[in-house]
């Protein structure tokens, strides 16, 4: 018994092509259902990449600190505390690395103007980096922020598909353009970070508060920011890129909000928070945390940049 041949071919006007050389049913393919399959087969191929993306998205974490000599008891903390940041942070967020970079002011015979460690996974070598640095002088009321920053945009060696996150914490602005042996910008470098989709998130360590401070938009930088004092200028930093500002309110607060800021840069908040103790600060922290989260979904999905945990 002769089988029969299945032929697809294109289906117009209801009706069948002819087959030379013998009758064989035939198979139809409808055009009108073009647009239903190329749909469907985009869909496929998103949800592959949605896939691939979630299987190795993940958050690299710079730390950046002022380490100068009233900055110390913060270096302290750093090296007494570390072991307890990783021990919450690595089982939390997938994929995660982190990254250190300290920054002092150029001249005074300081050692350096900024070092630092690359991300990594490699909780022994961040802890090296930590305990073998050296604190220096911060000579005039300003501090290298600057610095820090360009080597945020420039020189840090990100993971191309995870999410930047920064957190920031000093008593001292950085200088203006003209102030700084490389005139760098603080204004345009930051430009550039947030153009990179970094997050910081600033910790004053000074006197004034800054929560209380004018919010400007994420992403606002049409019209310049003067810097006129410290803590409008770590409040600038933190909401224009989508960050949390906080002043602490003693040397131990950081701990905290290093792990909250990671937690909430991490798509990691809602399991962070329910690891935590409900201690009015850290239920605060928590709660400025989802709002500033919210804050920087919404800009984005405005703005369409994206934004992916």
């Amino acid at each position: 018994m002769s089988k029969e041949l299945i032929l697809p071919t294109i289906k117009k006007g209801g009706a069948l092509a002819a087959v030379k050389g013998g009758t064989h049913k035939i198979a139809t393919l409808d055009l009108s259902k073009k647009a239903g399959v190329i749909k469907a087969l985009k869909d496929d191929a998103s949800s592959i990449q949605e896939q691939m993306q979630q299987k190795y998205h993940g958050l690299d974490l710079m730390l950046v600190g002022d380490l100068t000599i009233s900055m110390t008891p913060y270096h302290t903390l750093l090296k007494n505390k570390f072991h307890e940041i990783s021990k919450t942070l690595f089982p939390l967020i997938p994929n995660l690395r982190i990254g250190i970079m300290f920054y002092l002011d150029h001249g005074y015979d300081n050692p350096y103007v900024t070092t630092i460690c690359q991300p990594t996974n490699s909780l022994q070598e961040i802890k090296a980096f930590i305990d073998a640095t050296h604190t220096g002088n911060g000579g005039d009321a300003d501090e290298a922020v600057e610095d820090a920053l360009n080597d945020l945009l420039h020189n840090v060696q990100w993971h191309e598909v995870h999410n930047r996150s920064v957190v920031l914490f000093g008593d001292a602005k950085c200088h203006r353009p003209e102030q700084c042996p490389d005139h760098y910008d603080f204004f345009e470098i930051t430009k550039g970070l947030f153009n990179k989709q970094t997050t910081i998130n600033t910790v004053y360590c000074g006197r004034d508060h800054i929560q209380n401070m004018n919010v400007v938009e994420i992403g606002d930088f049409n019209k310049p920011f003067y810097l006129s004092n410290d803590a409008e200028f770590f409040a600038w930093l933190a909401n224009v890129t989508g960050g949390m500002a906080i002043t602490v309110e003693n040397v131990g607060d950081l701990l905290d909000i290093i792990l909250t800021a990671a937690a909430k840069d991490g798509g990691k908040l809602e399991e962070f928070a329910k690891t935590v103790s409900r201690e009015p600060q850290k239920l605060k922290l928590i709660e400025m945390a989802k709002k500033a989260e919210t804050r920087l979904l919404t800009a984005r999905k405005n703005m369409m940049l994206g934004y992916s945990k």
